[in-house]
């Protein structure tokens, strides 16, 4: 019975200091994470910023797009149309 006491006193020491030592390593770990997740952050607020003048120009060139395609549809639209006009009258002819 005198070996079980210190036996159980220095596994229930190897186990609190193996916990303790994981714990720290995960703390540090994590602090490591925290530093680099403020670096991502104030990069990304950073680009924000440097974007946020492209909005307007941006949205000016993507409405002249939009005109731009409406005005080949139609012309694909015309097109077309002519050419189905010339297939009859060489059928005819």
């Amino acid at each position: 019975m005198s070996v079980l006491l210190p036996a159980t006193l220095v596994y229930v020491a190897i186990l609190v200091l193996a916990l303790a030592s994981g714990l720290i390593a995960i703390v540090y770990f994590l602090n490591g994470a925290r530093a680099n997740l403020a670096q991502i952050a104030a990069s990304l607020r950073a680009v924000e910023s440097h974007v946020e003048p492209l909005h307007n120009a941006l949205t000016a060139a993507n409405e002249g797009l939009t005109t731009l395609l409406s005005h080949l549809q139609q012309a694909r639209h015309n097109l077309a149309g002519a050419d189905a006009a010339m297939d009859g009258e060489r059928r005819a002819g």
